[in-house]
């Protein structure tokens, strides 16, 4: 079936996370609006900037929420008639999505991360059945989008996937810092390391296409030979903490998010 995009959006908030959904949302032919009190003129070709909260309610019925946690609920306050509401806040429950927003509003909390922009998002989202395919639709060629069956896990959304690209961006940099150590220029070190890190995401991705069972680990081990380099390497990384210290970092980031939830 065709994709039918929305034929109004607004917004609140042209960050650049609300920035980068905008300009998804505009390059699929949708109307959007957007306020936003630190912008005096659109920085995004496609959207009209209007200059207040009242202005830009009687302009959709789908509003996109992207604020700082904190606001969320004081800009929900603002509105006066039921709508769809999509809020992208970590840390804001959707019981305070639904206690702020007029009565009779649909709600949906949404964790998107950074590789939106590229179309190539990872999307948690948490809302009733009547809402998943405003949802859906709403986010549709922004990359891969995953109802969550428990809301208590966006937390965990967020942590991971929300805060993800930060912790690849600083593998990648370890990685390049690496090959410069032991010899390599910068660009040639962050090229192979760059290569390296998509071409092995997209191996994989394609032999999960034909095998879902399939785990890392066992095509780790296609390249682990007994004495080779890679063992060696792999032994270095463990007696660094190097597993542990990734999951330590999703539980914080995790745990992070629940305490700005609790304001």
């Amino acid at each position: 079936m065709a994709h039918t995009p929305f034929k109004t959006v607004g917004m609140v908030g042209l960050g650049k996370m609300g920035g980068a959904i905008a300009k998804a949302l505009v390059s699929q032919g949708t109307k959007l609006f957007a306020f936003d009190p630190n912008l005096k003129q659109s920085p995004i070709e496609g959207v009209s900037l209007v200059s207040t909260l009242d202005a830009l309610e009687k302009e959709a019925g789908l509003f996109v929420i992207a604020v700082k946690p904190n606001l969320v609920e004081p800009v929900l306050g603002e509105f006066t008639k039921p709508a769809i509401f999509v809020s992208i806040a970590a840390g804001i429950s959707y019981g305070q999505l639904v206690k702020s927003a007029p009565k009779g509003s649909t709600c949906v909390r949404v964790m998107p991360n950074l590789p939106l922009v590229s179309n190539r998002g990872a999307m948690g989202y948490y809302c009733e059945e009547e809402a998943v395919s405003h949802t859906e639709r709403l986010f549709y060629g922004m990359g891969e989008t995953i109802r969550i069956s428990k809301e208590s896990l966006m937390d965990v959304v967020t942590g991971l996937s929300g805060s993800g690209p930060a912790y690849v961006l600083t593998f990648l940099q370890a990685m390049a810092e690496a090959g410069l150590q032991e010899g390599l220029s910068y660009e040639e070190s962050l090229g192979l390391a760059m290569e390296t890190i998509e071409g092995t995401l997209v191996y994989f991705r394609e032999l999960r296409s034909k095998d879902h069972t399939l785990h890392p680990m066992e095509v780790r081990n296609w390249v682990t030979s007994p004495g080779g380099t890679t063992i060696h390497g792999l032994d270095a990384l463990e007696r660094g903490g190097f597993s542990t210290a990734v999951r330590d970092a999703v539980r914080r980031a995790t745990e992070r998010s629940k305490e700005l939830g609790k304001g």
